[in-house]
């Protein structure tokens, strides 16, 4: 049942990242929010592809589901200080990838870390 929900809340992250980049980009945006969308929309792409198994497979047991967390967190870990580099850039294009990174990032860590506390019992 955790799966189910973990799976539910990532699917809606990339659905909406993925709709609000592809309406964003539709305007044609400056270089830094075409970055910033462009990166958005990726990150989309990379939810959806990663629960999409979650979708097809057998439920994992929470026991076996809190290491995979654990390991996409400290990931999580390493996502952010480089959004916030990349953030610091001059080229626009970089600094909206950088804010893309961390306005992604952030969500998809909250979400590891409720499931994270919810699986550890």
């Amino acid at each position: 049942m955790i799966q189910a929900q973990l799976t539910a809340a990532i699917l809606a992250l990339a659905l909406l990242s993925l709709g609000a980049a592809s309406v964003a980009l539709f305007r044609r945006p400056g270089e830094a929010w075409r970055g910033f969308w462009l990166m958005v929309a990726l990150w989309g792409l990379l939810d959806g592809a990663i629960v999409w198994p979650s979708l097809l497979g057998d439920p994992m047991p929470a026991e076996k589901l809190r290491p995979i967390l654990g390991v996409n967190l400290a990931l999580q870990a390493a996502y952010l200080p480089t959004g916030v580099i990349l953030a610091t850039r001059a080229k626009p294009l970089v600094k909206g990838f950088g804010w893309g990174v961390i306005a992604s990032a952030v969500p998809l860590a909250v979400i590891d870390a409720v499931f994270y506390l919810r699986a550890g019992g």
